[in-house]
C-alpha cells in the first residue's frame, strides 16, 4: 500500500511523457506509485512509459481509445494510495518538493480534500510564457471558481475518499471534466492551493480550434447553473461567459 497513487494519462506523448516521469520520480517524497493509463497509443510511448527501472510504475493500455474521463477514472480506481495525484503527460513538476508539500498540508488540515499548486505556463520551445498563482484559501477559491477554475489539472492531489464521494470524472464530459470534479469535492470538503508555482503547463502550440472553444463555452455554462447555489458569484460568472462567447 503506498500514500500517494501518482496517475498520468496519455495517448501518443512519446516525446513528452518522459519529462513528466522523471519528474514525479525525483520527488523527495518517496511512498508513491506511479499508475500509468496509455489510451491506446499508436507511437512509441509504451517503450518509452516501460524504460524506468522502478517498481513503483504500473503500465496499463486501454484496447482502445476511450477518451481522457474514463482514462481518469480507470486509474483512479486502480489507485491504492490514500491520496491521488494527477498529472498530464505533456505536463511535469517543477519543485522535487511538491508531493511531500501537498501530502503534509492534507495530513494536518483533514477538512480539505482538494489541494494544487501554482502553475508556470511553457510553449514548445520551453520558453517561459508566464506564471499563474491561484487563490490558496478556501473561502476565495469558492468565490472565483465558478468564473475561473482555480486548479490545474497537473498540480492537484485529491484524497481518494473526496474522489469516491463524489462520483469521480463525469464521463460524458470531454471538456470541463476536471472543473466538474472539483466542483463536486468542493461540495463536500474544504478546497486549497499552494501559492506557488509548483507545475509546469505545456501550451499546446496547435491551440484550441473553434468547436472546441464553442463546447467549451457550453459545458462551462451548464457548470456554472448545476453549481449555482453551492458556490457564490453566480452572476459574474455569468456575465464573464457572455464575454467570453464574444470572442
Amino acid at each position: 500500500m503506498f500514500k500517494v497513487s501518482v496517475i498520468i494519462c496519455t495517448y501518443n506523448r512519446e516525446e513528452l511523457i518522459k519529462r513528466s516521469i522523471k519528474s514525479v520520480l525525483s520527488q523527495s517524497f518517496t511512498d508513491f506509485e506511479l499508475i500509468i493509463i496509455d489510451d491506446a497509443s499508436d507511437d512509441k510511448t509504451k517503450d518509452v512509459a516501460t524504460s524506468f527501472n522502478d517498481s513503483r510504475i504500473k503500465y496499463f493500455k486501454n484496447d482502445i481509445n476511450r477518451g481522457i474521463s474514463k482514462s481518469r477514472n480507470k486509474g483512479c480506481q486502480i489507485a491504492e494510495g490514500e491520496y491521488i495525484a494527477m498529472l498530464d503527460s505533456d505536463d511535469w513538476w517543477l519543485n522535487d518538493d511538491k508531493l511531500k508539500r501537498q501530502v503534509e498540508y492534507l495530513e494536518s488540515n483533514p477538512a480539505v480534500g482538494l489541494m494544487g499548486t501554482g502553475i508556470v505556463l511553457y510553449d514548445k520551445d520551453n520558453n517561459f510564457i508566464k506564471e499563474e498563482i491561484f487563490s490558496g484559501e478556501d473561502n476565495k477559491i469558492r468565490k472565483k471558481i465558478l468564473s475561473k477554475n482555480q486548479f490545474a489539472q497537473s498540480s492537484v492531489v485529491f484524497r481518494r475518499d473526496a474522489y469516491i464521494a463524489a462520483g469521480g470524472y463525469d464521463e460524458s464530459l470531454t471538456v470541463c471534466e476536471d472543473l466538474d470534479l472539483w466542483l463536486k469535492i468542493g461540495t463536500k470538503y474544504q478546497l486549497a492551493n499552494l501559492e506557488e508555482a509548483m507545475t509546469a503547463y505545456y501550451v499546446n502550440p496547435d491551440g484550441i480550434s473553434k468547436l472546441d472553444k464553442k463546447r467549451l463555452n457550453k459545458v462551462t455554462d451548464q457548470l456554472i447553473e448545476k453549481y449555482k447555489f453551492d458556490y457564490p458569484g453566480y452572476l459574474r460568472a455569468k456575465i464573464k461567459s457572455y464575454f467570453r462567447r464574444l470572442f
